[in-house]
């Protein structure tokens, strides 16, 4: 793929987040994807200043045909990206069919993303990157195309986490895919058919994947509160599935705690696959998708068939919160 790449040196808004006051972002023309009829794509990277090697990459995808790159900028996930030592994607795929790249039958978005991260990793001076895990976000859409991404290429997806998606999980139920963990973020309020879908694919997950819904009666199709309960869920389970964290401490809010270089300084790590920790139910929590209470796994007092699963407390306490709003 031909790229047409942009870097600038930013200073941050978020000044007052613990995060580097100089950050690097790079943008980049993809080229038009052929098969699924999308003429513009488009990405925009964001990594920290600092020597340390990076663990994965935050993947960031807008509703349909929207153009995503300025959640690169965004302080808060550039805070949590920063929190699990991560850099950034954010992703626009416009301009065409608005169905044929969210259903992406042959894999086409899927394998614009792999070089798309190929090419963070060498325009950022970053060669861990290239082969490295990736958590996705997505909303509405852009859930869709995460999720399908999952299906294709689930050994190297450390996270998923969907705000208002029309079909949750998709149909995929490999052993691979039911090993990542996953959030899905559904509104109540949201199309009726859109909501029976997504809980009928979350259900075949239910008990045997490391994956919660959280089913806010009040919300409807848009972002709303969800990142309040997916940003707890990715730093637990991104710490976890590094071997970095168990349920018990990775309430922590970092892994990622090393002292910052001065600016201007590189990043000179060898290019290595990360192996996942597939991570155990019984070490998290679980809470009553009718009372919103929530108990470590051992001391649940409800039904543990019907509960939802938690990875730690932190996540628990934020689920319940968002729940009750």
């Amino acid at each position: 793929m031909n790229f047409q790449t942009f870097a600038r040196l930013g200073i941050l808004a978020g000044l007052f987040l613990s995060v580097p006051a100089m950050s690097a972002t790079f943008d980049w023309i993809g080229e038009p994807l052929k098969d699924v009829q999308i003429n513009t794509v488009a990405f925009r990277g964001w990594v920290p200043d600092t020597a340390e090697p990076l663990a994965g990459v935050l993947v960031l995808i807008p509703g349909r045909h929207g153009d995503g790159r300025d959640m690169a900028d965004n302080a808060k996930w550039q805070q949590l990206a920063n929190d699990v030592g991560f850099g950034i994607l954010a992703c626009q795929f416009s301009d065409g069919d608005t169905g044929r790249y969210q259903s992406d039958d042959k894999a086409e978005v899927a394998k614009s993303i792999n070089e798309a991260v190929k090419e963070f990793s060498k325009v950022s001076g970053r060669p861990e990157l290239a082969d490295a895990p990736l958590a996705f976000w997505g909303t509405s859409a852009g859930s869709n195309v995460s999720s399908k991404y999952c299906g294709f290429f689930p050994e190297r997806v450390i996270a998923f986490g969907s705000s208002k998606g029309t079909w949750g999980p998709g149909g995929n139920s490999t052993a691979k895919f039911l090993e990542i963990p996953m959030i899905f973020a559904i509104g109540a309020n949201d199309n009726a058919e859109w909501v029976k879908i997504s809980t009928y694919h979350f259900d075949k997950g239910h008990g045997k994947a490391p994956w919660t819904l959280a089913l806010q009666p009040n919300e409807g199709h848009g972002v709303e509160g969800s990142l309040d309960v997916i940003f707890p869920f990715f730093t637990s389970v991104i710490n976890q599935r590094l071997g970095k964290a168990t349920p018990a401490s990775s309430q922590s809010n970092s892994i990622f705690k090393s002292e910052l270089p001065k600016i201007g300084s590189t990043s000179t790590p060898s290019k290595t696959k990360t192996s996942l920790v597939k991570l155990n139910l019984r070490n998290g929590w679980l809470g009553d998708p009718k009372t919103y209470e929530i108990a470590a796994y051992s001391d649940f007092k409800g039904s543990k068939s019907s509960a939802i699963w938690l990875p730690d407390e932190t996540t628990a306490m934020a689920w319940q919160n968002y729940l009750r709003k």
